[in-house]
């Protein structure tokens, strides 16, 4: 790795960066997104948000790469009784394909077994999105399982694949 890579908490300055990872249409597909979403929402967000993980169950973490946000990592559905949490990942389109998904997994499942105390992370990655998959798969997560016709696409339904890694 020949460059810094660092996970940090959003900062109101996020906002654009935000807005333009929040608002990549092609990127509905894997999420429940309808519509798009404000600056001026994002913003608040921002300035808002809960950081404490374990109590609000989120926790939004920008990507940096060499002091330039390249994108964000998002762990949701945290359960402070069962130790796990549920990732999701994006990158600005023009940082994508340089490893800083992997490598910001890896350094995210210290964090979460170091910091939180988690036993374990999971990821849903649609089953056509093999970036993805073998983003997870370089950062030691491994399919565990399978939804069938999970998301529905322009010509039907596509499969998710079920990733996990234990910590």
């Amino acid at each position: 790795m020949d460059y810094e890579l660092r996970l940090r908490a959003v900062e109101p300055s996020d906002a654009d960066m935000m807005y333009e990872a929040e608002n990549d249409e092609a990127a509905w597909r894997y999420s429940d997104y309808l519509a798009p979403l404000s600056r001026e929402l994002l913003t608040q967000y921002a300035f808002t948000y809960d950081a404490d993980p374990l109590r609000s169950g989120q926790l939004r973490l920008v990507i940096e790469k060499d002091d330039t946000a390249v994108g964000i990592l998002d762990l949701f559905d945290i359960s402070p009784r069962h130790l796990r949490a549920d990732t999701g990942i994006y990158i600005l389109p023009e940082f994508r394909g340089s490893g800083v998904a992997a490598s910001a997994l890896r350094i995210v499942k210290d964090f979460c077994r170091n910091r939180l105390g988690l036993h374990q992370l999971t990821a849903s990655v649609a089953h056509s999105n093999t970036s993805a998959s073998r983003c997870y798969e370089h950062a030691g997560f491994s399919v565990t399982g399978k939804r069938r016709d999970w998301i529905r696409t322009a010509d039907g339904f596509e499969d998710v694949d079920l990733f996990s890694c234990l910590l």
